[in-house]
């Protein structure tokens, strides 16, 4: 069905709500139309003023996945503007690939059968896999819970950190000590650890100083000695809310026992996210156990039975939005535009306004 008044003149503005009238059409005439809008739209303002499809908008099958048909579509017709990222890991993915060399959040994790049997302590950090772990990209067969309980009848220590006091943190009951620092104030926490590590000598200089770049920078920062503001356990205490003693004690537990910090993705959707999870990767380096049987850090063990044995087996991919002679990664843009998912709304407002955006040190101006 299309509207009336759109066949007898495109360019006129449509009539107001129920006042229109819509007829019928053909496929063969209702895709002419269609194409030829797009193409008026690329002649006249470049491939790049032509948004295909929200990030939001989509099903995750490897063939019936609308977003990725318009977008293959539009790849074969000249271009769109797409988007980057996703708002599930928003900031980490991000600054993760100029950290560690990889997004990470996506990543394979250290397996639950090596924490289960080396880690003698597991940090789960902003995290409530009791509750994410039901939730997965496409089915969901809940195989991770069964590693927590697995966890849970270990003994072995489990640490909580949340401001709020979850299913998991219930869950693990004795278990767990629960650390509930202000909301946002995750990264003064670790500071506060990290500078109780140095203080006392329990970091490891020679995993820094071999796999490592920039540490010295920071343990200026740590000190003071760049900005006059040691940030000892007590400077982390006024700002977190969590006392002094009990984060000197976290530190030199962690310090003092192979230690697995697990993260969620929650502490860096906030403005400045992206300092949490890289300051948690500093933090594991200061303890020295990153690459050691159930030590070190993983950031998606709450989601989609991360951590779970895998094997490589034959997978049929998914129809890809790339054409003949594209890159699969250059897809997501069309070789034009690629606007973070978070920031639609701010693009259409600067239309309006005729100014542009700033993404990863790039300015990135939207046609109208």
């Amino acid at each position: 069905m299309v509207r009336k008044s759109y066949l007898d003149n495109p360019l006129q503005p449509a009539k107001g709500r129920g006042e229109d009238t819509y007829v019928q059409v053909s496929w063969e005439q209702a895709l002419k139309l269609i194409h030829e809008q797009h193409d008026r739209i690329r002649k006249a303002n470049g491939p790049s003023a032509i948004f295909a499809g929200s990030y939001g908008w989509r099903s995750s099958g490897v063939l019936h996945k609308a977003q990725t048909l318009l977008q293959r579509y539009m790849n074969l017709a000249g271009g769109y503007s797409g988007h980057s990222g996703d708002y599930s890991t928003g900031a980490a993915q991000v600054i993760m690939p100029h950290v560690v060399g990889s997004v990470e959040v996506y990543e394979q994790q250290t397996s639950w059968p090596l924490i289960l049997e080396n880690s003698q302590v597991v940090v789960l950090w902003g995290m409530n896999p009791l509750n994410t772990l039901k939730i997965a990209w496409s089915s969901t067969d809940e195989q991770g819970l069964e590693y927590f309980h697995q966890l849970k009848k270990s003994g072995k220590p489990v640490i909580a950190i949340d401001p709020i006091r979850s299913e998991t943190i219930e869950f693990f009951g004795d278990n767990a000590t629960w650390i509930a620092p202000n909301m946002g104030t995750d990264v003064a926490l670790m500071l506060g650890i990290a500078h109780t590590l140095m203080t006392q000598g329990k970091h490891d200089k020679v995993f820094l100083e071999k796999y490592t770049t920039g540490y010295p920078q920071f343990e200026e920062y740590l000190t003071g000695k760049s900005d006059n503001t040691p940030k000892s356990a007590a400077w982390a205490a006024e700002i977190t809310g969590v006392p002094e003693a009990q984060i000197v004690k976290l530190a030199e537990l962690m310090a003092a026992n192979r230690t697995m910090l697990m993260a969620g993705w929650g502490i860096q959707r906030q403005q400045y996210g992206e300092q949490k999870h890289w300051m948690l990767v500093t933090l594991a380096a200061m303890l020295g156990q990153i690459g050691t049987p159930g030590g070190g850090f993983g950031f998606s063990y709450h989601y989609s039975n991360g951590g779970n044995p895998t094997r490589v087996g034959g997978v049929l991919p998914e129809m890809s939005a790339a054409i003949a002679g594209q890159a699969s990664e250059a897809a997501d843009d069309g070789g034009m535009t690629a606007i973070p998912v978070a920031r639609i709304v701010d693009a259409l407002e600067i239309l309006a306004a005729n100014i542009s955006i700033t993404v990863k040190s790039k300015r990135i101006r939207i046609s109208k």
